[in-house]
C-alpha cells in the first residue's frame, strides 16, 4: 500500500467516526476538492473497500452507525462526483467491436499494470448501460482481480441480461473459489430453463465446477434434451462430472 493511500484510509476512517450521513458526503466532497486526479482514484479505491467490508466497519463505529448500508448509500450519492476517463474508453473500444480490438488491448494492460486502479473502473464498468460493456467485465474481473474480484463477479450474475449473467457464471467457475459454490445453486435451476441455450449454458458451468449432485438431472437431459446439441452437451457433461469422481 502506497503511503499516499493509507494516508487517505486515515482521513476516511476519522470522518467517518466524527460525522454522518449528508455530513459525511459533505465532508468527502471537501476532501476529494483538494487531490489530484491519482489521489482521488485511490480515495475512490478506499470507499468502495470500505463498502466491501461494511459489516466490520459497522461494528467498528455501530454507536454511530445503527442502520444497515450506510456506506452503499452513501457511496451512492458519492457516485457523481468523479468517473474514470479509462472506463469510457474501454466501453467505446468494446462498442466499436473488431475496430476496437487494439484499444481494447492496450486499455487491459493499463489495468493489469494498475490492479487497484482496474477495481475501481471493472465497477464503473458494471453499471454500464450496454450489456456488451457488462459481459466484457466478469473476465476481465477474474484475469485482473483473481479471487479478489469475486465479489464484482458475483453481482453480475444476477444481471438483468442473460449473456451477462453467463459470463459471470462462467468466470466465477473459472476462478475456482470458494466463491463458485455460491453460484451452484442457481446453475441447477436453469436446468429447468424454457431456454435450451442456457441449459446448455447451465451444464457446462456444472461440469466445469464438479457439481457432483447434478449428474442425475444432467443424465436426464441427456435422455429428453429437446435439441440435439442439448443431448450431446448434456451427455459431454455426465461424462466429465464422472471423470472427476462425481
Amino acid at each position: 500500500m502506497t503511503a499516499a493511500k493509507q494516508e487517505i484510509e486515515t482521513r476516511v476512517d476519522a470522518l467517518s467516526q466524527a460525522v454522518e450521513g449528508n455530513e459525511f458526503v459533505a465532508a468527502v466532497e471537501r476532501l476529494a476538492d483538494g487531490m489530484s486526479p491519482d489521489e482521488r482514484v485511490a480515495l475512490q479505491e478506499v470507499l468502495l473497500e470500505r463498502a466491501a467490508d461494511e459489516d466490520e466497519l459497522q461494528q467498528a463505529v455501530r454507536r454511530r452507525f445503527a442502520e444497515r448500508g450506510w456506506t452503499r448509500r452513501t457511496l451512492a450519492r458519492l457516485e457523481g462526483l468523479w468517473r474514470d476517463d479509462r472506463a469510457d474508453a474501454i466501453a467505446a473500444a468494446i462498442q466499436a467491436g473488431p475496430d476496437g480490438e487494439t484499444s481494447l488491448a492496450e486499455e487491459l494492460e493499463l489495468l493489469r499494470e494498475n490492479p487497484g486502479r482496474g477495481a475501481v473502473v471493472l465497477d464503473e464498468l458494471s453499471r454500464n448501460a450496454d450489456e456488451r460493456v457488462r459481459a466484457w467485465v466478469p473476465g476481465a474481473a477474474a484475469e485482473i482481480l483473481g479471487d479478489g474480484g469475486s465479489r464484482l463477479i458475483l453481482s453480475l450474475t444476477r444481471d438483468r441480461n442473460p449473456e451477462v449473467r453467463d459470463a459471470a457464471v462462467s468466470a466465477i467457475v473459472g476462478l475456482d473459489s470458494k466463491a463458485s459454490r455460491l453460484v451452484l445453486p442457481d446453475l441447477r435451476r436453469r436446468l429447468h430453463s424454457d431456454s435450451a441455450a442456457e441449459r446448455i449454458a447451465a451444464m457446462r458451468a456444472l461440469a466445469d465446477a464438479g457439481d457432483a449432485s447434478s449428474v442425475a438431472l444432467i443424465d436426464e437431459r441427456a435422455a429428453t434434451g429437446e435439441l440435439p446439441e442439448e443431448r450431446q452437451a448434456a451427455r459431454s457433461a455426465a461424462a466429465a462430472l464422472r471423470a472427476k469422481g462425481a
